[in-house]
C-alpha cells in the first residue's frame, strides 16, 4: 500500500556554527519579504495631505474625484493598482487631489463598511480604513464585511474604540453616506468605481494609470 506520509530523512545535521548563519540568512529573508508585503498592502505612500475624504494639495491642478463602494471588487483593483500608482507619481509632487465619495449600493455590508470608514475619518484615519478594507475584501456579502470585522479593523488600526462604536453603533454618518450615493447618481453614476476628473470627464472602471493620465491632460508632469 503506497505511503500517504513523507517521512523525514534522517541526515547528518551541519555544524553550530553553519546552523546559526542559515538561520540569520532565513531571518533576514523574511525580514525583507515582510516589509515588501507590508508595502504592497499599501494604496500608496500617503505622504499628501489629508483633509478627510480628500487627499492632496488643494492646489493640485487636477482634482480626482472616486465614487466607490468598498465592496466592489473593481473598486478594489483600482485601488490597489491604478489608485496607488496615481498616488505615488501625482498625488505625492502635488499634481493631483483625491476626492473619495461613498457610493454603497451593494448590500448591507457596504453601509456597514462605510459607516465604519466615516467613522475612522472622526480621528483622522479614514484612509487607513480605506487601505484595510479594500485589502479584506472577500466576497460580496459574505460576511467579510460584518460588523465584528469592521470592529475588528479598528482595533488593529488603533483607534479609540470607544469613541469608534459609539459612532457605529449610532449610525452617525449614515445619512451622509445616503446622500453621498444619492448626490453620485444625479451625476449619472450607475457602477462602481467612477471617476470624475477635473468635475467634468467622467471615467468608468477600473482604469489604467495610462487612461487617467490621457484624461488628465497636459496639466500632469510626467
Amino acid at each position: 500500500m503506497k505511503s500517504t506520509r513523507r517521512p523525514v530523512k534522517q541526515q547528518k545535521g551541519p555544524s553550530i556554527s553553519a546552523t546559526w548563519w542559515i538561520v540569520g540568512l532565513i531571518a533576514v529573508i523574511f525580514g525583507l519579504g515582510l516589509i515588501t508585503l507590508i508595502g504592497q498592502q499599501k494604496v500608496g505612500a500617503l505622504n499628501a495631505q489629508q483633509f478627510g475624504l480628500t487627499l492632496g494639495s488643494a492646489d493640485a491642478p487636477v482634482k480626482l474625484e472616486e465614487y466607490g463602494d468598498f465592496q466592489c471588487p473593481a473598486c478594489g483593483q483600482f485601488a490597489r493598482t491604478t489608485l496607488r500608482q496615481i498616488i505615488d507619481k501625482y498625488v505625492n509632487t502635488n499634481q493631483v487631489q483625491i476626492r473619495f465619495h461613498n457610493f454603497a449600493f451593494i448590500g448591507q455590508e457596504s453601509f456597514r463598511a462605510a459607516e465604519a470608514a466615516m467613522c475612522a475619518d472622526d480621528q483622522n484615519k479614514f484612509w487607513d480604513f480605506y487601505d484595510t478594507l479594500f485589502n479584506n475584501q472577500a466576497g460580496e456579502n459574505q460576511g467579510a464585511f460584518a460588523d465584528d470585522k469592521l470592529i475588528g479593523f479598528a482595533q488593529k488600526l488603533g483607534l479609540d474604540m470607544t469613541q469608534f462604536q459609539a459612532c457605529f453603533t449610532d449610525h452617525r454618518h449614515l445619512a451622509e453616506i445616503q446622500a453621498d450615493t444619492q448626490n453620485g447618481q444625479n451625476r449619472g453614476v450607475q457602477s462602481t468605481p467612477t471617476l470624475f476628473v477635473n468635475t467634468d470627464k467622467m471615467l468608468l472602471g477600473a482604469i489604467s494609470l495610462q487612461q487617467f493620465e490621457a484624461t488628465a491632460g497636459p496639466s500632469l508632469k510626467k
